[in-house]
């Protein structure tokens, strides 16, 4: 009878609910050597190896979860629970929330919904949240756009991100899960705020992504500002995409991300230019082209496209807020005057959030940013692909 039991509680915590189950890596920045499990809201059910029922945790309990050897060992106080190659925290309810800390390193606690997924790779911590899609965007929501937004940015940021996630969902398979909680994916530190806003949002465009003109998914690509300007998808990515063109957004002028300055040692400058690029320095005119430098309109390169200098290059070495930037001699310095914080492709977010207080609606937010989509429902999609 026991063992009957056993098997209908293992099978009830692998029940699939009603919505896609994203799988996530947490904590992907962070090398966790020790972590602390905490019952929140709901009861879980622990598992190990796949299939080991080990307890279910309830109301007040608290787990540890340490690593011994390239496996992972459970402690309930000073009780062992067993050392497993894999642990699961599965939810017995579809609105299941857990709570985390990690103790080594120290880190602030974290909330998630979902299950968790516990293993070790490579002598350190792998923890795996495997969330519903539309409980995995509040986390998006609240880490990518802040706390003080009004619903119909919220809304513009839903569809993105449930675009982005159901597009990109196969991005990190090969660590064994989809997507990371880092910015190569989507921000992502689980549920901090509580905001009914969001989850307003969320509700409110349920299901919606953004398609194309043959029902693929877009690149629903989006940064904080743009400068004024926004960018071609090729200018970055070497890759054209009809939606993604660049165009003038006033909507971005004036906001927090919109200016910035950096000051570099001449010498410095033209040396690195020299040494990364072979960029001739003992010419006095290729030397102007370098150190007094307009761009009124975005450029792809620094002194014009003979000399092969991508601006994404210069960007990425020089850790700079944008591509988009002016550069004027000051005798031995040289200050690089920009506008924007991002790649700039696709949507401004300080300018969609300009639009929506304008008055301006989710939809005219999209279309404005992203030319020539489709709004559907994620679930339709094979009927159109199909017609």
């Amino acid at each position: 009878m026991r063992l009957l039991i056993t098997f209908f509680i293992i099978l009830f915590s692998f029940i699939t609910f009603s919505q896609e189950i994203l799988t996530i890596g947490i904590y992907r920045n962070v090398k966790i050597k020790r972590a602390d499990f905490y019952y929140n809201l709901t009861d879980y059910q622990l598992v190990g190896n796949d299939s080991i029922s080990i307890k279910k945790v309830s109301k007040g309990d608290k787990i540890l979860i340490k690593r011994k050897g390239d496996s992972v060992q459970l402690l309930e106080g000073e009780h062992s629970l067993g050392v497993f190659k894999s642990v699961r925290f599965n939810r017995l309810e579809e609105n299941g929330v857990f709570k985390i800390k990690t103790t080594s390193p120290h880190l602030k606690s974290r909330i998630y919904y979902g299950d968790l997924e516990v293993k070790v790779s490579n002598d350190i911590f792998t923890f795996i949240n495997h969330v519903p899609l539309e409980k995995y965007l509040i986390g998006v929501i609240e880490s990518e756009s802040g706390n003080y937004q009004s619903k119909e940015y919220y809304k513009v940021q839903a569809i993105i991100s449930r675009t982005y996630a159901l597009k990109h969902k196969n991005k990190f398979l090969h660590e064994g899960f989809m997507l990371t909680d880092l910015v190569n994916c989507q921000v992502y530190f689980g549920k901090y705020y509580q905001n009914p806003k969001m989850e307003q949002a969320i509700e409110e465009t349920q299901g919606l992504v953004l398609v194309d003109e043959d029902m693929q998914y877009i690149t629903a690509a989006f940064y904080s500002n743009s400068g004024g300007q926004t960018e071609n998808s090729e200018n970055v990515w070497n890759k054209p995409m009809s939606y993604l063109k660049s165009r003038t957004d006033p909507f971005s002028i004036g906001k927090n991300n919109y200016k910035w300055t950096k000051t570099i040692n001449k010498q410095k400058w033209l040396s690195y230019l020299h040494q990364k690029f072979n960029y001739p320095i003992d010419d006095s005119l290729s030397i102007a082209k370098v150190i007094n430098f307009n761009q009124t309109n975005r450029k792809k390169y620094l002194a014009g496209w003979e000399s092969h200098i991508l601006l994404t290059d210069i960007r990425r070495d020089w850790r700079l807020k944008s591509t988009f930037f002016s550069i004027v001699d000051e005798g031995e310095h040289i200050v690089l005057k920009g506008k924007g914080f991002g790649h700039g492709v696709g949507l401004s977010q300080e300018g969609a959030m300009n639009m929506v207080d304008l008055g301006y609606s989710y939809l005219d937010v999209l279309h404005f940013y992203y030319l020539n989509v489709f709004l559907i429902e994620a679930s339709k999609r094979e009927y159109y692909l199909m017609d």
